[in-house]
């Protein structure tokens, strides 16, 4: 199975090439294509935002122009903030990973074309696309009385974005999971000892009225603590807990 290029088109900072270059690291993609780019290349500055992933900067490829880069893309989808009037669908960014990845299973070369900075994609580097992706923002304030700015996302961050996508869109982790225990279940013994040990404690100070209850309550009681399926090093951490809190009892009794 193919995976995605990541086409920066003209971007102008390094440090936004090198931020790319490591949310790429972080979600399987390797294809990095520079358009043009208006700061210089190899960058230090792409370096040292990669973290990582230099490799990927290492063999990234410089093209003059759209057609260049996407040669050998048989699907490609842009990230723009708008349709620019165009008739092509605009998907969002899940919807966008999917149909990527089922290209990439069919066997078909993907990419997604990112514009740059400051001005993003033009409407000839649109027109070589099969389908547009908006990444939904809240909207900034109102700069008129009926009209709202849309927002925009840092390169870097788009990329990551898309990624995350990309990768989750063949996860299989499961929504919730609990981290696998290997302490070892409280013996009956322990819990006994438990027990006995609380209801003698509860009985001093008074727990159990009326005393014609102190049967159910005890019954009660002991399922509250085997419905907790305490651990062995858990029980002893209650026993510890009951023996404080009676010490401590006794202290403050002693300095009164």
């Amino acid at each position: 199975m193919t995976v995605p290029a990541v086409i920066l088109s003209h971007p102008q900072m390094g440090e936004n090439i090198g931020a790319a270059a490591r949310a790429m690291k972080n979600f399987g993609l390797s294809d990095l294509r520079l358009i043009a780019p208006k700061c210089e290349w190899p960058n230090d500055r792409a370096q040292m935002l990669a973290s990582g992933a230099a490799d990927i900067l290492n063999d990234a490829v410089l093209y003059a122009d759209a057609a260049g880069a996407l040669a050998d893309v048989q699907l490609v989808l842009a990230t723009t903030a708008r349709g620019r009037d165009v008739a092509r669908d605009i998907l969002t960014p899940q919807e966008a990973a999917r149909r990527l990845r089922q290209a990439s299973q069919e066997g078909l070369k993907t990419a997604i074309l990112f514009g740059g900075e400051r001005a993003g994609l033009d409407n000839d580097e649109i027109s070589l696309c099969d389908a547009l992706i908006t990444i939904p923002t809240a909207p900034l304030p109102q700069v008129k009385e009926t009209e709202l700015k849309a927002g925009s996302l840092n390169l870097g961050q788009a990329v990551l974005l898309l990624g995350y996508e990309w990768l989750k869109s063949a996860d299989t982790t499961p929504p919730s999971r609990t981290r696998p225990s290997i302490a070892v279940p409280a013996a009956r013994e322990d819990l006994v000892g438990l027990f006995e040990h609380l209801e003698r404690e509860l009985d001093a100070g008074g727990f159990f009225f009326p005393a014609a209850k102190k049967e159910a309550m005890v019954r009660n009681i002991r399922a509250m603590i085997l419905r907790s399926n305490l651990t062995d090093q858990q029980a002893r951490t209650i026993r510890g807990m009951i023996v404080a809190l009676v010490k401590n009892k006794y202290r403050g009794e002693n300095k009164s």
